[in-house]
């Protein structure tokens, strides 16, 4: 079954996503994104940064601009840096939620990334996308990761994004 999630949302992901790995790749080991949201509406594009005491209220208060912008957004995209657990292993993720007026929840686009020697970032794996579900996040197995590569290569940063692919 094909994915319920409109291809602008994941290609606006792809978009944020690579503004993410520059932003970490930016950062030095140890320093987290500030969480952040894009926003297009009417006026064109935006970037909000959620600068918070703690990530955790950060990422709240990234949340909450979903309710703000839902009545005159026309894509919104919320990236930030987080966790993933598989098994034992824990995994660092640039995470990009995305949501447009079609949708009824956001969904999310995963990305493990880790870091060589030198500090340098680099993706691990494919991106994966989740749709958002009472509290939970359901992994879509049938999507378009076209649409992704789109957003990807739409960024002024998108030539990195091969360079930060494991080789």
């Amino acid at each position: 079954m094909p994915s319920p999630i409109p291809p602008e949302a994941v290609e606006f992901a792809g978009f944020v996503l690579v503004h993410c790995a520059a932003v970490a790749d930016a950062n030095r080991e140890g320093e987290l994104i500030c969480p952040f949201a894009v926003v297009e509406d009417g006026d064109g594009r935006r970037a909000i940064d959620f600068e918070s005491e703690t990530q955790q209220e950060a990422v709240a208060k990234g949340w909450a601009s979903l309710d703000e912008w839902k009545e005159k957004a026309q894509r919104w995209a919320f990236g930030r840096e987080g966790t993933y657990r598989s098994g034992n292993t824990t995994v660092d993720v640039l995470v990009v939620s995305t949501w447009m007026p079609e949708m009824l929840v956001p969904a999310t686009v995963l990305q493990r990334f880790a870091r060589d020697a030198e500090g340098g970032l680099y993706l691990i794996g494919r991106a994966e996308l989740l749709l958002n579900k009472a509290g939970a996040a359901e992994q879509v197995d049938d999507w378009n990761e076209a649409a992704l590569l789109r957003g990807i290569e739409a960024h002024p940063k998108e030539t990195r994004w091969s360079g930060w692919k494991q080789q």
